[in-house]
């Protein structure tokens, strides 16, 4: 139990070092716009890369949902919960993404929780890529499992710690699909061949590249598809996450395997089993949202003009990262600065929210740029014009 002069000293001291965090209170949403504290201010901070969040025929979907179904989910899937919408987006999931089996959980934190603690035991090993999201990280250690970390993208690290392992015991390689606060992409291809060499699970959580990634949005697996990386490579193997609150716009995650891991979690998952289902009302969005992904290919070549544009326009190159997602950070290290830019972009009307560790290692805190079909090229030219006269006086 932490005291209460203990927890005193705790928030003082994220003061002292520029993070503590306040929550920013949003009085109002419209197109590309949120409202805060009375200002309207142009966000570049939503994962709502579509901008489907506020798409009009998603709404009226939802509303047609609680017609039917009303409010709620009312109850857990193993009781009365698990409706035919529920059933339906499962199955729609699984065709798109090509697997066997999907299930549906609330939210993508809840999902990589369910799955991972239960599939993997005491005596199984987990190799994970050191800048996997937090959730990641969370079922790693609560499964009890050997949780082993390798340098980010560092395929040859891996294949280490995968040779040294000379036991039979379960392996699983978790990663993020596109990681979150840099941007950029998991080798997928490299991955699925060491899974496969090394008789290990791949889990992907594709939070971030699903509706993004792909010729008809389908995430990072179709994403390399393309180039014929991974289409001989059985699914047998791979376990998918997508997250249903980024660019597909509402809330909640499916999960995509093999019939028996789903059949598994059903029956074992206490993050699926003790948890009310989501309300049936959002499938009815969900379904509209991924008829939109599929077939409206102009949203993702807007949204990637606005980051080629965006990243032509920066002058200090070196703030960059290696991105070709929506997902821009600008990489100023130091937490007081980083604030203190993020400040002075509010006062012209932009906001871009600073992140700090331990949302990121010591000395990488950023300006985490995120870009959304809902923006306009004026918007993207503004931002990048404020940037270059903030760094380059702030230097």
């Amino acid at each position: 139990m932490i005291l209460l002069d203990e927890i005193d000293s705790s928030l003082k001291d994220l003061k002292k070092r520029s993070l503590l965090r306040k929550r920013v209170v949003v009085s109002g949403r419209k197109k590309n716009q949120i409202k805060i504290n009375g200002r309207w201010l142009i966000n570049f901070s939503s994962n709502d890369y579509l901008g489907l969040s506020q798409n009009s025929s998603i709404k009226k979907a939802i509303i047609s949902g609680i017609n039917k179904y009303g409010n709620g989910g009312s109850s857990s899937h193993l009781v009365s919960g698990h409706t035919e919408a529920h059933q339906n987006i499962e199955k729609i999931t699984k065709n798109n993404i090509g697997f066997a089996s999907s299930i549906l959980f609330s939210s993508g934190y809840l999902a990589n929780l369910g799955i991972i603690t239960t599939i993997v035991e005491k005596d199984s090993f987990i190799y994970a890529d050191k800048l996997n999201h937090a959730s990641l990280n969370d079922a790693c250690i609560l499964s009890r499992g050997k949780f082993i970390r390798f340098p980010h993208s560092d395929m040859v690290a891996l294949e280490n710690h995968l040779k040294k392992n000379k036991t039979k015991k379960k392996k699983l390689i978790v990663t993020d699909g596109v990681f979150s606060m840099d941007g950029d992409l998991a080798n997928i291809p490299e991955l699925v061949k060491l899974a496969k060499k090394y008789d290990a699970y791949l889990y992907i959580d594709d939070a971030h590249g699903y509706g993004i990634l792909g010729k008809s949005g389908q995430g990072i697996l179709e994403h390399f598809e393309k180039k014929n990386s991974i289409k001989k490579i059985s699914k047998e193997r791979i376990i998918y996450t997508l997250t249903l609150s980024k660019a597909v716009g509402i809330s909640g995650a499916l999960v995509c395997a093999n019939k028996k891991i789903v059949d598994l979690i059903i029956n074992k998952s206490r993050a699926y089993i003790y948890t009310t289902a989501e309300q049936p009302a959002l499938m009815y969005g969900i379904k509209r949202s991924f008829e939109i992904i599929k077939k409206n290919h102009s949203l993702r070549k807007k949204v990637n003009d606005y980051v080629y544009l965006f990243r032509r326009l920066i002058n200090q190159k070196n703030l960059l990262v290696d991105s070709i997602t929506p997902i821009q950070p600008l990489m100023i290290k130091d937490a007081k600065k980083t604030i203190k830019i993020s400040k002075l972009l509010n006062e012209l009307g932009l906001y871009v929210p600073a992140i700090r560790p331990p949302t990121v290692p010591i000395d990488s805190s950023r300006l985490r740029v995120s870009i959304s079909a809902l923006h306009s090229e004026g918007d993207i030219k503004k931002l990048a014009q404020a940037i270059n006269e903030i760094v380059k006086n702030e230097n």
